[in-house]
């Protein structure tokens, strides 16, 4: 009993001893450690022996059916399986492949010829996850969609699709309603080494359309992949189109920096290269350049692109653009640029041949710039400023509702000469063409004019030009108004100053119907006329003061066509001008001298260069009918005569019938004064350009002679009748005297004898 006390006693006090506790303790800590390092080195040794008393290879079976239950499609692992635990786990994949759907051939939908992934163990235990180099060569994956439209992956979509609702209905009924996902790996957590994708291969074939595109020699390589760092992506591979005679290889390389979080990305230094060649390619290679760099904010649905630029066949276009609402209502604005280029120098590089022009220079320079808004059914183009060698476009432009396009513009031109484009020798030949003749024999056939294009037509614009030369006319101050509906085009109005004159017009042209209708209707007004005949047709023939007006409509499948049903009115009225190339009064009195026989005058003709018949006045009015232009009211007033006329003129024919009376005023002098009074009739017919006209100025002076023969017997009588009337008083007279004294004689009077010859006074006078 005491030796029990004495030692419960020595017992309590070692353990009331301090350093006695702490010796145990440690001894105690001595042991955890030894137990946890023997645990530890016992499962070092069992990670390390794992793979060496584990083989993988001998559960393809089961891994095969694994797969297939997953995808509902025959999986072949062919390849051997490598299996790694420490310090990485780790799996290798040797050849796969995954059958085809049926109907869509022998060959593997998709294939591969070795994988590899690694997973660092010892972060995972702080739930990070660090995956090494994910490897993957040589995959192959066939796509297709047969001629029903059903491709040959649908099956495995549906397979996985139910077996993921299969599954949910599963969760939902075992989990706890409190239940979390308490995992805590997060994409936020992943970190991958890099991406290596070598000897990569896609196809597509679309019996539907029969679309045959494949991607082959696919590279695709990575740095490390961390959640907001940037990092370097390369890709790389050749692209074909066979039925399109097609290829090209491409390059790509940018830095991408994820924030997996936020669902943001941006992207920047991004260069693209493409070297395209085949059959389909203008000249047979063409090589493009794209770079750039933008932000995806995959949240809002917001994508910007900025410092983006394309240099393709000696284009080098420029821009920028803010994607907004891609989530929902996709818009887009920003602005593009088209640099300075020679339109010759691109189309020779696109193997299109360049126009040959009447200015050798003309085409040598161009550029675009202009803001731009758009969305899923329209775009606007806002401060457009397009250059076209020293002429300049700028306003705005817009086309609305992709799906039955309608255009509108609002458009400043500073001045283009369109002679210059077109093709050499072109204006002259409009000049000194002529008419064809279609008089009096068959009508050439002719073809229609086609208007197609106005059917689904839909425009509003306006367009205004300083100023504007097109064949040889030149416009300035010109204003167009255009609108285009349901196959019906209006001008209205078309204004503009030219010749120090101006003009209004206004035009129609409905092709809603069978038959083409056309209107036109315009004025105008102060025009000088000689320099507009002079650029038009190479002629200074009339120079006048002009003011012009008409209002006609036509019909018509063909230009002849038109001109038969062509019907309304015309006028014009010219000022203070003259007939060049010829005298009329001088042709007159040419005339008379040949018929009288005194020769041609010493003035000569009046045909020349150097002749001229001035006047005051020239104008006339026509009604159109069925192409036929009639008018009785023509009236020319010159210095040294007046005339009036009236006939017709055939458009369909180009026939005209025309006479003009030219009057010669009664106070006419000089080599007039025989033909004073009269009236010389001159016929004109033939072609309007080139008319022939002839003289009746024998009816002229057989009218005259006539008039003189009047005039002169008129006389005559007048001085007969004067005389008669002063013998008259003197007869009556000595009658009176005679039967006085006869009275006399038979009454008694006075009875001296008559004289002797008073019965035979047979004078003249007495008579």
């Amino acid at each position: 009993m005491r030796s029990t006390g004495t030692s419960r006693g020595v017992a309590v006090r070692r353990f009331a001893n301090p350093q006695y506790g702490v010796a145990c303790m440690k001894r105690t800590f001595r042991i955890l450690l030894a137990v946890v390092g023997v645990l530890l080195a016992l499962i070092i040794v069992a990670i390390i022996a794992l793979p060496l008393l584990f083989d993988p290879n001998d559960y393809k079976a089961q891994i095969n059916a694994a797969i297939e239950r997953q995808i509902g499609r025959e999986v072949d692992i062919s390849g051997d399986i490598g299996l790694s635990v420490f310090p990485w786990l780790g799996l290798e994949l040797g050849r796969v492949d995954v059958a085809n759907a049926e109907g869509f051939g022998d060959e593997p939908m998709a294939q591969m010829n070795a994988a590899q992934i690694s997973v660092k163990l010892l972060p995972l235990l702080s739930r990070d996850i660090e995956v090494g180099t994910v490897s993957l060569d040589g995959l192959r994956l066939r796509l297709a969609r047969n001629d029903e439209g059903r491709s040959n992956w649908a099956d495995i979509s549906e397979h996985i699709a139910e077996g993921q609702d299969q599954a949910a209905e599963e969760e939902q009924t075992d989990a706890p309603e409190d239940s979390e996902d308490e995992s805590g790996f997060t994409l936020e957590s992943l970190q991958i080494g890099a991406i290596d994708i070598q000897d990569a291969a896609v196809s597509w074939q679309d019996a539907t359309t029969g679309a045959d595109y494949r991607l082959t020699d696919v590279t695709l390589s990575t740095g490390r992949l961390v959640d907001g760092e940037p990092v370097r992506l390369e890709f790389s591979g050749d692209v074909a189109a066979p039925a399109e005679k097609f290829a090209a290889e491409f390059n790509l390389i940018t830095r991408i920096e994820p924030n997996i979080a936020e669902q943001f990305y941006r992207f920047s230094d991004l260069s693209l290269n493409v070297l395209a060649n085949g059959e389909a390619v203008p000249n047979g290679q063409q090589q493009a350049t794209l770079g750039g760099n933008g932000e995806f904010d995959a949240a809002e649905g917001r994508l910007k692109l900025s410092g983006v630029s394309l240099q393709a066949a000696g284009l080098n276009v420029t821009g920028s653009m803010d994607g907004t609402g891609l989530n929902a209502e996709p818009s887009y604005s920003g602005r593009v640029t088209v640099k300075r280029f020679d339109p010759r120098s691109v189309m020779r590089e696109l193997a299109i041949e360049a126009p040959a022009t009447q200015d050798s220079d003309a085409l040598s320079s161009a550029g675009f710039d202009a803001q731009f808004t758009a969305n899923n059914d329209s775009v606007q183009f806002k401060q457009v400023l397009a250059t076209l060698d020293a002429s300049s476009l700028k306003g705005s432009a817009g086309v609305e509702n992709f799906d039955n396009p309608a255009a509108t513009f609002d458009l400043d031109l500073d001045e283009l000469n369109v002679d210059d484009y077109l093709p050499p020798g072109s204006a002259e030949q409009a000049q000194t063409e002529k008419p064809p003749e279609t008089g009096g024999g068959q009508e050439q056939k002719e073809a229609e004019i086609d208007l197609s294009a106005l059917k689904d037509l839909r425009l509003d614009g306006k367009l205004s030009a300083g100023s504007l030369t097109a064949a040889n006319i030149n416009v300035t101050n010109a204003e167009l108004t255009v609108k285009a509906r349901d196959g019906v085009l209006t001008i209205e109005p078309l204004t503009a100053d030219l010749y120090e004159g101006n003009v209004r017009v206004s035009a129609r042209v409905d092709a809603s119907r069978d038959t083409p209708r056309y209107a036109l209707k315009g004025n105008l007004n102060g025009l000088q006329f000689q320099p507009l005949l002079k650029d038009v047709a190479d002629t200074e023939r009339v120079g006048a003061l002009a003011n012009m007006n008409i209002d006609v409509t036509t019909a018509g499948k063909q230009v002849a066509s038109m001109k038969r049903a062509l019907n309304g009115t015309f006028g014009f009225d010219l000022r203070d001008g003259a007939f060049n190339g010829f005298n009329l009064a001088q042709v007159i009195a040419s005339a008379r001298s040949r018929l009288s026989g005194d020769g041609a005058p010493e003035n000569g003709s009046g045909i020349g260069d150097s002749e001229t018949t001035p006047f005051n006045r020239f104008a006339a009015s026509f009604n159109v009918v069925d192409g036929v232009m009639a008018g009785r009211d023509l009236n020319l007033v010159t210095r040294v005569l007046e005339a009036s006329g009236s006939g017709s003129y055939d458009l369909g024919k180009n026939a005209l019938d025309y006479t003009v009376n030219a009057t010669v005023p009664e106070n006419a002098s000089g080599k007039l004064s025989e033909l004073a009074g009269l009236t010389v009739p001159i016929t004109l017919t033939g072609n309007l350009m080139s008319p022939s006209y002839s003289l009746d100025v024998k009816s002229a002076l057989r009218g005259a002679a006539e008039k003189r023969l009047q005039d002169e017997k008129a006389q005559l009588e007048n001085k007969v009748r004067e005389k008669l009337e002063e013998r008259g008083a003197e007869v009556d007279g000595e009658v009176r005297d005679r039967i006085k004294q006869g009275l006399q004689r038979l009454f008694g009077g006075q009875k001296d004898a008559a004289p002797a010859n008073e019965n035979t006074d047979s004078s003249p006078d007495a008579q």
